[in-house]
């Protein structure tokens, strides 16, 4: 975990991490890389509404890897006590994105479908080959684990609100794929790929590692990765 390291040295020594799903695949990882003194405490499915505020009000930023439910549950208990939050969690619906946008005007939220960073870069590139190839048919490929619940990933849909049209959107849940994807441009006499692949899943919390570090002390309102990125890479 060399790079985990290298993130988690950074933090201040009264930052305190509260993780919400900890027991899920990413939240178990971050469980792993978090130093004990710096975890405020984990949230799972079975955890109290009088559990998890405890955990909100010890902590300096949250971390949430879950599901929709719980997520809103969580943003709602830390916007009551201003507690700054970082959520991965996919499959929202448009009326959870409006309360979490409701939710952010009281604390700094930021939400990404995905942490790494070589997918914030595949949106740019994506963007640009929809604007110049605007003519040809667009494709997202998007491969997961058979136990990822929905479909398309919240990635492909990232992706696909990159592009200058609507694309068609194939979706396969196939062994331990721990995620890929791949956006198709094809004309009539040519095709241009652009692809992104996991080897480990701990790009995704490393990435919101380092998001926590960033998002406290801002002001509230709903960020994103590309804001994340545009504040410390200029990307």
């Amino acid at each position: 975990m060399q790079l985990s390291g290298y993130y988690i040295n950074r933090f201040g020594a009264n930052m305190r991490i509260g993780l919400i799903g900890a027991t899920g695949k990413i939240g178990t990882i971050l469980s792993r890389m978090i130093p004990s003194m710096e975890l405020s405490g984990g949230a799972s499915s079975k955890t109290s509404d009088a559990e998890l505020e405890k955990i909100v009000v010890g902590s300096d930023v949250l971390i949430d890897f879950s599901v929709p439910d719980s997520t809103l549950k969580t943003i709602a208990t830390a916007a009551r006590h201003k507690v700054p939050m970082v959520t991965g969690t996919t499959g929202l619906s448009e009326k959870d994105f409006a309360r979490i946008k409701e939710f952010s005007r009281t604390t700094p939220v930021l939400h990404a479908a995905n942490f790494s960073l070589g997918i914030q870069l595949m949106a740019i590139l994506v963007k640009k080959c929809s604007d110049v190839l605007a003519d040809f048919d667009f494709g997202i490929l998007d491969r997961h684990h058979n136990r990822k619940k929905d479909a398309p990933s919240g990635t492909a849909l990232f992706l696909a609100d990159h592009m200058s049209k609507p694309p068609q959107i194939v979706s396969l849940r196939e062994g331990n794929i721990h995620g890929e994807h791949v956006c198709d441009f094809v004309g009539e006499n040519e095709m241009l790929s652009v692809s992104h692949r996991v080897f480990n899943r701990e790009i995704f919390a490393d990435g919101a590692l380092k998001c926590a570090q960033w998002i406290v002390g801002k002001s509230p309102r709903l960020y994103s990765m590309k804001d994340y990125l545009e504040d410390v890479t200029n990307v």
